[in-house]
C-alpha cells in the first residue's frame, strides 16, 4: 500500500500524542507506533449509521415514490455513493435507519455491501431524526459510531475525524462546513477553546460554520434523558443540551452538496459524474530532478508546471501526486523531510490558486538501507498501487484522466490501469518521449 501525505500527517500527530515521543523514525518508536496503529484501529470506530428514512416532499418532482436517499445520481442511488465512500475507509458495519418506502433500500442493497455488513433499523412510524438516531443505535455494537445524514455528502477525511472524535472524548462531535453568503442553514459558533458553544437561527452569514451532517456519538448519549419517541436530533436535542454537554467539533472545508432540492440535486449529478484526475510524478515534472531532493532551497519549479495546472483545473480535473521516493528507503532524507517539503511545496500551489487534492507517495526500494522500507511493495512505481489508491479515496474515473511522467515506469504505472491519457516528457532517462517539456503540451492543449 502506497502512503498519503494527508495520511502519514495523521499519524505523526497521533503518534506524538498517544506516545509522548518527538522521534518518529528511529527503530524503536517506529515499532512503538507500529503497535499503536494495530491498537488503535482495533479500538477505532469502525460502525455507522445512515438516516435513510426521509420523505424528500421538495424533491417529489424529481424523485418521485422513493425515499430521498435512493434519488437516482447517473444511474445509482445517492445512497450508494455514502455506502461506498464508508467502505473505503473502512467501515465494517453499517446500520440504515429506513422508514418511508423501506422496502426499495432493503430489496436494493440487502445485507451485504462489499465487505461492510448491512443491519436495517425500521420505523413502523415517523420517528424524527433523534427517534430515529436512537432506535438505530440499539443496534450498534462498540462504544462511538459515526452517523450520517442519508441526503448529504461531506467529503471528509474520516480517518481525521475518527481520530479527533477519540481525542475529543465527547458525547459528541459534529463535522462542520465552513460556508461563505448563506442564509439556507442555521451557524454553529464555536467558544474559544474550539467547543460548541451554540446553534443559531437561520439568518445570512457572510462567513460562518454550519452542521455537516456528519457526527460521532457515543452508544450511550441518549441513556438516562427522558425523550419521546418522536424527536428531532438537531431542535430538540442539539440546540436544547449545547449547554449541558460537551459537544466537540470538527471543521473542515472540503466538499459539501445537500440534496435536498432540486437545483442542489442536479450538483451531485454533476459531482458525482466523470471525477477525472491530472496525476503528476514529482521529481522532473513539477520540480527540476536533482537527485534526492528534501530541501526547500534544492526544490526549482519546472518551467510551465503552475499553467498546466491551473489550465486543466478550469477544466475540471483534480490534481494528484503520485511520486516513489526512494531516498527515503535509501537513508538520504525520512519521511518528516518529505512531508515538510510537501506541505510547503502545496503551499506555493495554493498561492497560485491551484489546489493539489492528494499526494502519493512510496518510499520503498528492494535495495533500501533502511529495513523497514526494504521491500517488493505495490505502490512503487511502475506498479500501480498509488494510482489505485487515489481511484479508491476519491472515487475517479480513471478513462478519462491524464497522468504526466518522465520515465517509462510512470507510464507504465497509468497505462496497466487504464488511465486515458499518458504523456512521457523527455529528460535524460529515455530517448523517445511524447512532449520536449510541459511548456510544450501546455501549448498542444491550447491548440497554439
Amino acid at each position: 500500500m502506497s502512503c498519503n501525505y494527508e495520511t502519514r500527517y495523521l499519524e505523526q500527530g497521533a503518534n506524538n500524542y498517544f506516545l509522548d515521543s518527538e522521534i518518529i523514525y528511529d527503530d524503536k518508536s517506529y515499532f512503538l507506533f507500529y503497535l499503536y496503529k494495530k491498537s488503535f484501529w482495533s479500538i477505532c470506530i469502525v460502525e455507522a449509521i445512515i438516516l435513510a428514512g426521509g420523505l424528500g416532499k421538495r424533491l417529489q418532482n424529481v424523485v418521485k415514490d422513493l425515499p430521498k436517499p435512493m434519488a437516482d445520481i447517473n444511474g445509482k442511488p445517492f445512497l450508494e455513493y455514502l455506502l461506498k465512500n464508508l467502505l473505503n475507509f473502512g467501515i465494517h458495519h453499517v446500520i440504515l435507519s429506513v422508514g418511508y418506502k423501506q422496502e426499495s433500500i432493503s430489496s436494493y442493497f440487502g445485507d451485504i455491501f462489499g465487505s461492510m455488513r448491512i443491519s436495517y433499523s425500521c420505523e413502523e412510524e415517523p420517528l424524527g431524526t433523534g427517534g430515529a438516531l436512537k432506535q438505530a443505535l440499539v443496534y450498534a455494537e462498540d462504544e462511538y459510531v459515526l452517523v450520517f445524514n442519508g441526503d448529504t455528502f461531506f467529503d471528509l477525511d474520516l480517518d481525521a475525524f475518527r481520530l479527533k472524535s477519540l481525542e475529543l472524548k465527547c458525547d459528541i462531535t459534529l463535522a462542520l462546513k465552513k460556508m461563505y453568503n448563506f442564509d439556507r442553514y442555521g451557524s454553529v459558533a464555536l467558544d474559544s477553546y474550539g467547543y460548541i458553544e451554540k446553534f443559531n437561527e437561520k439568518l445570512f452569514v457572510s462567513e460562518g460554520l454550519i452542521n455537516g451532517g456528519v457526527y460521532c456519538v457515543k452508544k450511550d448519549i441518549f441513556s438516562r434523558m427522558i425523550l419521546p419517541n418522536h424527536f428531532s436530533f438537531e431542535s430538540d436535542f442539539l440546540e436544547k443540551m449545547v449547554n449541558n454537554k460537551l459537544f466537540g467539533a470538527y471543521n473542515s472545508e472540503n466538499y459539501f452538496i445537500d440534496i435536498g432540492i432540486p437545483e442542489d440535486y442536479e450538483k451531485a449529478k454533476i459531482y458525482f459524474d466523470d471525477k477525472k484526475a491530472l496525476f503528476l510524478d514529482r521529481d522532473g515534472i513539477i520540480n527540476k530532478d536533482k537527485a534526492y531532493i528534501y530541501k526547500r532551497d534544492e526544490f526549482e519549479f519546472i518551467e510551465g508546471i503552475f499553467d498546466l495546472c491551473r489550465y486543466l483545473t478550469e477544466r475540471h480535473y483534480l490534481i494528484f501526486i503520485v511520486t516513489n521516493q526512494a531516498g527515503i528507503a535509501r537513508g538520504y532524507d525520512t519521511e518528516n523531510d518529505f512531508l515538510t517539503l510537501t506541505d510547503w511545496m502545496k503551499c506555493q500551489f495554493e498561492a497560485h490558486q491551484i489546489t493539489i487534492k492528494d499526494v502519493f507517495y512510496c518510499p520503498h526500494h528492494p535495495q533500501g538501507k533502511i529495513e523497514r522500507y526494504v521491500q517488493e511493495c505495490t505502490c512503487r512505481k511502475p506498479q500501480s498501487g498509488m494510482i489505485l489508491d487515489a481511484q479508491k479515496k476519491y472515487h475517479l474515473n480513471l478513462e478519462h484522466s491524464i497522468l504526466i511522467g518522465d520515465k517509462m515506469s510512470d507510464i507504465t504505472a497509468g497505462k496497466s490501469v487504464g488511465v486515458g491519457q499518458t504523456i512521457l516528457i523527455k529528460s535524460d532517462y529515455q530517448e523517445d518521449y511524447d512532449f520536449e517539456s510541459i511548456e510544450a503540451y501546455l501549448r498542444y492543449l491550447r491548440g497554439e
